[in-house]
């Protein structure tokens, strides 16, 4: 699209430099326009303008001759070559059909993106939350959250409006590939941004959390730190008497039963038990749910560790633990499970090597 306004402002004799002139036109026209018809209309009226310009700027005064008066001797030939150039535009203009078809084979995935990423609005949504309720610490976050939401918001419209028009093989098609390729750079701006955040302010899961920069506070309400900062990771948390937290993970699926020693108000040593999700007597896994646990109570002096001592520390740390031990246990279990039921296989009798023997014994005994 930069090159197509570099050319119509070249062939006015706007300026020399009509790259940058073109960048800013288009970038203009991109950040203002609602939708895909509105950005060429935009575009047009800017050329418009420009042409305008010039032909103003260029208009000989009464009282002066005329620079232009030597070309204006050729009417005819300018008009003639001015047809021909048109028709030769035209001889190579593709048709409708066939740059839907290439637009939709190119563009089509970033548009169906588009179209349905109220995904990622849930998520920005959930930044916005988890931020808001965080205070001034999250001020960054809400703001560009917020921004992000309201524009995902108005490119999802546009896609919508460009995907039927491809489909339709309506309208103009000539402008469209300049603005496809500005909605995959937003895709691509967009999900490099919300991979830095979603870790910290909306994880998808327990594992990917990134708690090192919230959870060491001091704060007596565990349960709702967690419930503020993970979100929909975790379900009910619940603390017994003895002060074990029992926690919820439906989105790894696993229940994690926390038991922490203190001292002096401060966490001492910790232990983890694990049972998978909705399962209350989980005896077909439950070797491999006792290795998890086993493994994050071996990470949990680390944890406790880093924590300080403090108890949301140590808890969410824990239950990053747990996930990441779940993934490295799941990704070794096929092999151990294999090479279990090798040695458990029962050994198939070789009946040759049987007959041959009691050959060999009765041809001796015959002896």
């Amino acid at each position: 699209m930069t090159n197509k306004i570099a050319q119509r402002l070249t062939a006015m004799q706007v300026g020399q430099n009509m790259i940058d002139a073109a960048r800013q036109i288009e970038a203009k026209c991109y950040d203002s326009a609602k939708d895909a018809t509105d950005y060429e209309r935009k575009v047009e009226k800017r050329l418009a303008k420009a042409a305008k310009a010039l032909e103003a700027s260029q208009r000989p005064s009464t009282s002066e001759p005329s620079d232009t008066a030597p070309l204006e001797k050729k009417p005819a030939l300018a008009r003639k070559r001015s047809r021909e150039d048109e028709s030769t535009q035209e001889a190579k203009r593709p048709r409708s059909s066939d740059s839907a078809r290439d637009l939709l084979r190119e563009h089509g995935a970033t548009l169906e993106w588009w179209r349905s990423s109220d995904v990622i609005g849930r998520r920005l949504r959930a930044i916005v939350d988890a931020a808001t309720q965080a205070g001034s610490v999250g001020d960054e976050a809400r703001t560009w959250a917020a921004a992000a939401l309201q524009k995902v918001e108005k490119l999802e419209k546009a896609a919508t409006s460009l995907l039927k028009q491809l489909e339709a093989r309506s309208g103009n098609l000539s402008e469209l590939p300049g603005y496809c390729t500005k909605l995959k750079e937003s895709k691509a701006a967009l999900e490099a941004h919300l991979d830095k955040l979603a870790p910290q302010w909306a994880p998808s899961s327990i594992g990917e959390a990134s708690v090192e920069s919230w959870c060491d506070v001091g704060t007596t309400d565990v349960a709702g730190a967690l419930r503020a900062r993970l979100g929909a990771c975790v379900g009910a948390i619940s603390q017994d008497a003895l002060g074990a937290y029992r926690v919820e993970c439906p989105r790894d699926s696993f229940t994690a039963t926390l038991r922490l020693q203190t001292s002096d108000g401060r966490v001492a040593r910790a232990w983890v038990t694990t049972v998978r999700a909705g399962e209350r007597s989980p005896a077909s896994s439950y070797d491999f749910w006792r290795r998890v646990g086993d493994e994050a109570t071996e990470a949990a002096d680390e944890c406790v560790k880093k924590a300080g001592g403090s108890a949301l520390g140590t808890v969410a740390r824990l239950l990053v633990a747990i996930a990441r031990s779940r993934d490295a246990s799941a990704s070794t279990a096929a092999a151990r499970h294999k090479a279990s039921v090798e040695r458990s296989a029962p050994r198939v009798p070789d009946y040759g090597r049987a007959a041959r023997l009691l050959e060999r014994e009765g041809a001796r005994a015959a002896s």
